[in-house]
This record gives structure tokens, C-alpha cells and sequence, in this order.
């Protein structure tokens, strides 16, 4: 198994991981807060949610289902201010070409920007409580584990191909206009549905399901994207073992 430091948010869990991270977490289980338990029951019974039928869970679940959208998260103003931050922080830093090892992006995070606690504080009050919706999972459990802004370019990089995330749920968000671009979007291959995004949209898929960013042909195309994931979930204890 992989050491920490090999961990990539990018791909699938194996068996054998899998069968790990469950010695891992009964262990933890028998030794931590009550409300540790709790977390991991729902998560549980999440991950578990595509082998039971709506009706017996009373709601339809994120879990390998389509992706759905969320409604818009960010004004036109605010969504400026955020391109705004992201030009001034990439004229003098650049943009980073490696941060993810086995689908790497042409991005930054965005916790090197001057709106982060903004754009956080945001996400947060729109996504948390409507993902408990979908998941069963109290929305007080709830994190980012990574929160960036990818950069397409029609000089750099165009696409990205299909991969799933190592996250519990994803967010993908457009901030600048269809106007400035040709081609794109996110194309789920499940389902073959290819969602062209409205800015300030917030489209959250669950992780494990195959996507890829559809190339584009002209200009630049701008997406926030988040990795979501719970405090103390499997992620969590992939990383910290």
C-alpha cells in the first residue's frame, strides 16, 4: 500500500485498501467520541446506499447517480472578484502543473488566494446542508479536502481525461463566461451526459463516478473544483495511517 506522501486524491480505492481502511476504522471506532461512531455509520451506510432501493432509504442518494446541480453559489460580481484575485495571484506565482500526481491540472489552490475565507465560507453554506440531502451525512461532518481553480488554455492545457476522484463527492463550478471559450464541459461517461455549465452553477457528482474535461478548442476556460470529503473518513485515515 501506498505511504502517505504517495496518496493522490486522483483514482480509485482497491480491495485490498478498502478491506484496510475498515480494519483501520473499527479499530478507531472502539476508542474514539461517540459522535466518531456516528460519522461513520452514515458513512458507511452511504457508501453502501447503491445496493439499497430509495424507498428503503426514503431519498434517492449522490451515490453513483448523476450528477445534480446545486443552483448557483456566486453572483457575477463575486465570481469577478474571485478571476480578479486568481489574474493578480497567477501574473506573479504562475500556475501549477503538479500538484495532482496521476491526473495533474494546470491550477492553484485556493487557499493562496486573497478571497479564500470568502470563497470557503460560500461553499460551505451552500453545499454542506444540501449534500447531507443527498448523503445521509450530517452536514457538520463535512470538509474540503482540496479546493482549487483549474486554468484550461487553448496555449496549455485543453482537457483532462476520464479519471474518477478519490473524494466522497466532487464540486465543479465555471467562473467565466461560455463567451471567452469553444468546446468544454464535463463529460460523464456513465451516463454519457455532457453538462455545459451556466457560471456560478455548483454540479456535485459523486467521486467515484468516471469523468473527463472535454477539450476546448478557443480561449481559456476557468473551474473551481473540490474534492469533498468527511472529518475522519476513509480519506482522512488513507492519509494519516
Amino acid at each position: 500500500m501506498a505511504d502517505a506522501d504517495d496518496f493522490d486524491l486522483f483514482g480509485a480505492i482497491s480491495a485490498a485498501e478498502q478491506a484496510e481502511l475498515e480494519a483501520l476504522s473499527n479499530q478507531r471506532r472502539q476508542a474514539v467520541h461517540p459522535e466518531q461512531s456516528e460519522l461513520d455509520a452514515q458513512r458507511r451506510r452511504y457508501l453502501q446506499s447503491d445496493r439499497a432501493s430509495p424507498e428503503s432509504l426514503g431519498f434517492q442518494t449522490l451515490r453513483n447517480q448523476r450528477p445534480l446541480n446545486f443552483g448557483q453559489v456566486f453572483s457575477a460580481p463575486e465570481r469577478q472578484a474571485i478571476l480578479n484575485s486568481v489574474s493578480t495571484y497567477t501574473d506573479q506565482q504562475g500556475w501549477a502543473t503538479q500538484r495532482h500526481g496521476a491526473f495533474p491540472t494546470r491550477d492553484i489552490p485556493v487557499s493562496s488566494l486573497d478571497i479564500s475565507c470568502m470563497v470557503a465560507e460560500r461553499l460551505e453554506q451552500a453545499l454542506f446542508s444540501l449534500l447531507q440531502q443527498h448523503t445521509g451525512i450530517d452536514s457538520k461532518y463535512w470538509t474540503f479536502r482540496d479546493l482549487f481553480i483549474v486554468g484550461y488554455h487553448e496555449a496549455h492545457q485543453r482537457s483532462l481525461e476520464m479519471h474518477s476522484d478519490g473524494s466522497l463527492a466532487s464540486l465543479t463550478l465555471l467562473l467565466n463566461e461560455p463567451s471567452e471559450f469553444d468546446g468544454g464541459g464535463t463529460l460523464f461517461e456513465k451516463f454519457d451526459l455532457h453538462v455545459r455549465q451556466v457560471p456560478g452553477d455548483a454540479w456535485i457528482h459523486d467521486g467515484k463516478l468516471n469523468h473527463s474535461g472535454v477539450a476546448i478548442t478557443r480561449g481559456k476556460r476557468l473551474v473551481m473544483v473540490a474534492f469533498i470529503d468527511t472529518k475522519g473518513g476513509f480519506t482522512d485515515i488513507l492519509q494519516h495511517k
